[in-house]
């Protein structure tokens, strides 16, 4: 695979809009007010599992930067290619939300901010953050997975070099087991970090393997010349059912959100991400109707703007819209205004920042000649 290979798939861009919007569904879930009837506590159930939208991005993420860079050369001027594309793709906007989330809750709360307000805005900024169970949901409460994201981007390179001398089956369960294992001794020396709970579900130590499942089924994707088939995105639906079924098992059993206990942790590690997996596949080299939907236009527009979604779905927006629409509004539909709120919000600030901040920095100080690929990968 080299820089040559196709790395834009339209259905993948649709999928990043439904992980989003799966994300908005857990944290809100709360607000839906259905009542307490069986279908109400039935919506709850699934709504407080819909943490799945993150695994989808780290594993979808996988994907797509084996995907694009696997193969390369990752020194010198390839080396800043990468980098530049993965700070001007998740840096501008959210420095920018950063900035004015803080700068909010110094108005409001000013020097007595609970743990420092200078210190928070350092952490959040150099998104350290997320390696810390004390800080982890401090500033932008969501962007604790954008640690995990940027752990993975600094490991890629060494994981492709693994997969091209090793071979991807022989060298990353090695590396997942092996760092999974440095992180809880870690987490042990120092306990003030957090709980092994909290490093396994929120930290790349423990969710390496989401990202590495991603990165198997792009290493060894199919040509995309053979023969029209649906199987890979058939049984992907199907093992994601499976894994999401599982998931609400364990909930119910246990009475927490899955990802609050050890069995959710490995299930929500390696059963979701491997059903991810085989969808990413087949949504991004079979012909399917499925496939068709998520490229539609209007979903490529609403995946293209996912990240600011994200990012502002949760935080100083929705905490100041949901007073104003509960005064004039039931709770399901003030749910629902405040959803396409959130989306026209997300669509302005992709156009008006995220997109032209991304080319400008692309311009300004991309190197002009990255390396050629190191080695091929197995077709």
């Amino acid at each position: 695979m080299s820089g040559s290979a196709k790395t834009y798939y339209p259905a993948l861009t649709g999928v990043r809009a439904l992980a989003a919007f799966a994300v908005f569904g857990f944290h809100h879930r709360h607000l839906h007010g259905l009542g307490a009837s069986g279908a109400a506590r039935a919506l709850g159930a699934v709504l407080s599992e819909m943490h799945i939208g993150v695994s989808i991005f780290f594993t979808l993420s996988g994907y797509l930067i084996t995907a694009r860079y696997a193969g390369r050369r990752f020194g010198g001027a390839e080396w800043r290619h990468y980098l530049l594309h993965r700070v001007a793709r998740i840096w501008p906007v959210y420095g920018a939300l950063v900035l004015a989330t803080f700068a909010a809750s110094y108005a409001t709360e000013g020097r007595a901010h609970p743990g420092g307000w200078a210190r928070e805005l350092l952490l959040s900024l150099t998104l350290l953050k997320g390696l810390a169970e004390r800080w982890y949901l401090t500033g932008i409460a969501q962007a604790w997975s954008l640690t995990v994201e940027e752990c993975f981007y600094l490991l890629a390179p060494l994981v492709f070099w693994l997969g091209g001398r090793y071979r991807p089956a022989r060298a990353w369960p090695p590396l997942a087991l092996g760092l999974a294992a440095l992180g809880l001794a870690i987490y042990a020396a120092w306990p003030a970090l957090g709980s092994p709970l909290f490093m396994l579900k929120a930290t790349l130590f423990g969710r390496l393997p989401e990202f590495l499942l991603g990165a198997a089924f792009a290493w060894r994707a199919p040509r995309t010349d053979q023969r029209p088939s649906s199987r890979a995105t058939v049984g992907g639906v199907v093992l994601l059912g499976l894994a999401l079924g599982l998931l609400l098992a364990i909930q119910q059993f246990t009475g927490k959100v899955s990802l609050d206990t050890y069995p959710g942790v490995l299930a929500n590690n390696l059963l979701l991400p491997l059903g991810t997996g085989w969808l990413l596949l087949g949504l991004a080299t079979e012909p399917t109707r499925l496939a068709q939907l998520l490229g539609t236009p209007l979903l490529q527009h609403l995946g293209r703007a996912s990240y600011c979604f994200y990012l502002l779905h949760l935080g100083v927006l929705p905490t100041a819209l949901q007073p104003l629409l509960a005064r004039w509004l039931p709770p399901a539909p003030a749910l629902g205004v405040l959803f396409v709120l959130l989306v026209l919000a997300a669509l302005a600030l992709h156009r008006a920042l995220e997109q032209p901040a991304y080319r400008w920095l692309l311009a300004r100080f991309e190197p002009r000649q990255p390396a050629t690929a190191a080695f091929p990968l197995s077709r």
